[in-house]
């Protein structure tokens, strides 16, 4: 397949999104962004060189001329060794806006946080998901607002436009990577630069859905995901790098993490200044509850009123992100 991601660095503008009475912000599309969270153009992506593995040694872990299920069996291993990940110093990235200092917290399958704040103006972005459902806040977003999905209603929900990766697939950003046996997984492909490619189809209400994973020809370790449409299209990409062998649970982990979602042109960078793993994660009843902020109302995406509309185009002819409005049902 040929190789054509699109790697913006356009900056997060001031391209609004639209809800019945007011214009939606793009602070919705940061916080989708980062949601987005997990995996380039018409078909598979290019290959990124130079990604860093630190100063600690990485063993081999692939034999030469690995087989599907040896490649497999080694991901899963790297993975399983982690039950809770807590990174309590982090840096989120953005193009054309200040850096924000963040949290992050773990336990797959499906428990994620991500918040993030400056010193000055306090919290900024809050985006979880708990075993029930997964939300989105944003600070400065107008009209405020705090978007929210239950998972067993995400796929009929407008939800699935606004954020292309379900809420299982969060720990993957982090590099806990899974091969879902009910997926369709093809390969090794072998490249000329060592790494090889892992191809997988995954079953969508659309049609199936491809997904690119590059790993590294010695350790076997994840260092690119790359998510398309039924129809060619890249929904997200994820790249990671700077990989470290936790000492707690033996796990590599990396300790940067590059999303891109092209369908905004907007890319973010997620730095880990530290991480531990297998700890208790402090009171589980506040970290993964869904917050309530107050003057900011609860929008839930599986509503039928709450649809996605066709991208729009902004001044100077850039693309804007899909509207978001409520129409009524009859």
């Amino acid at each position: 397949m040929r190789a054509n991601p699109v790697h913006s660095q356009k900056a997060w503008g001031s391209r609004p999104l639209a809800t019945p009475a007011r214009p939606w912000s793009t602070g919705l599309l940061l916080a989708t962004l980062v949601m987005a969270i997990a995996t380039s153009g018409a078909s598979c992506p290019q290959f990124l060189k130079g990604y860093q593995y630190g100063t600690l040694p990485l063993p081999r872990t692939l034999p030469a001329n690995p087989t599907l299920e040896q490649i497999i069996q080694v991901v899963h291993d790297n993975t399983s060794r982690v039950r809770t990940y807590m990174a309590p110093q982090a840096t989120l990235s953005v193009p054309g806006v200040p850096k924000l200092s963040a949290q992050v917290a773990c336990e797959p399958p499906r428990r994620f946080r991500l918040r993030a704040q400056t010193a000055v103006t306090g919290s900024e972005l809050d985006i979880g998901s708990n075993d029930e459902l997964f939300w989105l806040w944003i600070r400065r977003h107008e009209p405020p607002v705090l978007l929210f999905c239950r998972h067993d209603q995400y796929t009929e929900s407008s939800a699935r436009r606004l954020l292309p990766l379900k809420a299982d697939w969060m720990p993957e950003l982090l590099g806990l990577v899974s091969f879902r046996p009910d997926d369709r997984h093809e390969g090794p492909f072998p490249m000329a630069d060592g790494r090889i490619e892992i191809r997988s189809r995954i079953a969508s209400p659309e049609g199936d859905l491809m997904r690119s994973t590059l790993l590294d020809g010695t350790t076997g370790l994840v260092l690119e995901q790359h998510l398309f449409s039924p129809t060619g299209e890249r929904l997200a990409s994820v790249r990671t790098s700077k990989h470290r062998v936790d000492q707690n649970s033996g796990a590599a982990l990396p300790r940067s993490v590059e999303v891109s979602w092209p369908a905004s042109g907007i890319d973010f960078t997620l730095d880990i200044a530290s991480l531990s793993t297998n700890t208790p994660s402090g009171d589980p009843g506040l970290l993964w509850q869904m917050p309530a902020y107050e003057g900011y109302e609860p929008v839930d995406l599986a509503d039928p009123s709450v649809v996605i509309g066709p991208p729009g185009v902004a001044e100077g002819g850039q693309g804007m992100p899909p509207p978001v409005r409520a129409v009524p049902s009859y």
